[in-house]
């Protein structure tokens, strides 16, 4: 059964992704942190942002960005035509999820957010593309394991 995140502009849906989505590093990580979400293939990368941000409580105030590595210390490709980082990469987040998967041979995508505390999540495709069910607003949370990271760390108050 999923919990509702936010529903999605759109209630007709051609198929839905299984995404795991991991925080493999931050500054201030602690303990391991994995949810788990079913997300219409139309949904485009800067709404997935918003969700992972959504679900960490992160401000969402920094600057972040997709990328494919072979892991997480691998080299990095862009989202562009050469493959190379670009300045301009406002069009990556428009992206959808099925112009994204399936990934190339042996590649990750990842989310980076927050140059100076560097979190990185690690996002992973379930299984094959499944029908939507007409009583589920898409995307939900289907599940999450874990210690959720903490932005700032538990030192700090930012309020």
């Amino acid at each position: 059964m999923c919990i509702v995140f936010l529903s999605w502009r759109e209630k007709v849906m051609s198929g839905i992704f299984t995404l795991s989505i991991e925080c493999v590093g931050g500054r201030y990580l602690k303990a391991p942190y994995q949810f788990v979400i079913e997300a219409p293939v139309e949904l485009t990368l800067g709404d997935l942002a918003s969700r992972i941000l959504e679900m960490v409580d992160f401000d969402g105030d920094h600057l972040d960005e997709f990328y494919l590595a072979n892991g997480l210390r691998g080299k990095r490709t862009w989202f562009t035509p050469d493959g190379e980082w670009d300045e301009d990469d406002a069009h990556v987040m428009d992206l959808q999820l099925s112009v994204v998967f399936p990934l190339p041979k042996h590649k990750m995508l990842y989310y980076f957010y927050d140059v100076g505390a560097s979190w990185c999540f690690q996002i992973s495709k379930r299984g094959k593309e499944t029908k939507s069910q007409p009583e589920i607003d898409y995307p939900c949370i289907v599940s999450e394991t874990g210690v959720k990271p903490k932005e700032f760390g538990d030192g700090e108050d930012w309020d």
